[in-house]
């Protein structure tokens, strides 16, 4: 029991010794903090090129009679999406926008640039473009966009009578972006700066526990278990 009540004490005082240890340096390691984040600061404004997305959407209908629009012409619709989506990217789409926008690039390269996405229960299509381009961006964009409505119009009017009204409307244009979407110049900056003060921390720590030196009559008593007789001040002459 008491061996247990020694050992306890003996962690407590360890943690307000490395707690006191890291108080004593809290300058220098919040001064470490600062100068990781203004380097990742520089870093990210300087020498990471920004990326711009520049999105549009396209609303997909396909209907089983010529001017009325059922609820199974929804649901058909809906569950049809996830074809639509692949043939966004699909290699005729993409050679036809490269082609007409005369864009130096192969089809993998464009097609990484291009993100689908449909909203859950619903029949839009989302075509979202990155480039480090903001007009090259929205040129893409607009271009994925009417390519693949004129795809989806032939394919549902060229697949089994079920399919063969079809309307592909566009719902918004592409925009201009006027802000990149990464780099997160600021969040980079916190980031770093919160690994730079942990790291900081870490150092002290290790440093700390890592020295074995006997420095005040505490650690004589603590490390050799005796008790020290007098003190000799030491003079700087």
């Amino acid at each position: 029991m008491r061996n247990e009540q020694r050992n306890n004490e003996e962690v407590e005082i360890d943690l307000r010794q490395i707690f006191s240890v890291i108080l004593s340096k809290i300058v220098v390691i919040i001064l470490v903090g600062v100068i990781f984040g203004l380097v990742a600061l520089i870093g990210s404004k300087m020498l990471i090129k920004p990326t711009y997305e520049s999105t549009t959407s396209l609303y997909v209908l396909n209907r089983q009679s010529q001017g009325t629009t059922t609820y199974s012409d929804l649901q058909s619709s809906t569950q049809l999406t996830q074809d639509y989506v692949v043939l966004v990217t699909s290699r005729s789409v993409t050679e036809k926008v490269i082609s007409e926008l005369k864009l130096d690039m192969t089809n993998e390269e464009l097609v990484k640039m291009i993100n689908v996405n449909t909203p859950t229960n619903t029949r839009v299509l989302e075509i979202t473009v990155s480039s480090h381009d903001q007009k090259q961006a929205k040129e893409i964009a607009d271009k994925v966009a009417d390519v693949s409505a004129d795809s989806i119009g032939e394919i549902m009017q060229t697949e089994k009578v079920a399919f063969r009204y079809g309307d592909v409307d566009r719902i918004d244009a592409a925009q201009l972006p006027d802000k990149p979407v990464s780099p997160n110049v600021i969040q980079n900056g916190i980031i770093a700066g919160i690994l730079g003060i942990i790291m900081a921390m870490a150092v002290v720590v290790v440093k700390f526990v890592m020295n074995d030196r006997i420095n005040t009559s505490e650690d004589v008593e603590k490390y050799l278990g005796i008790s020290t007789l007098a003190l000799i001040p030491l003079s700087d002459e």
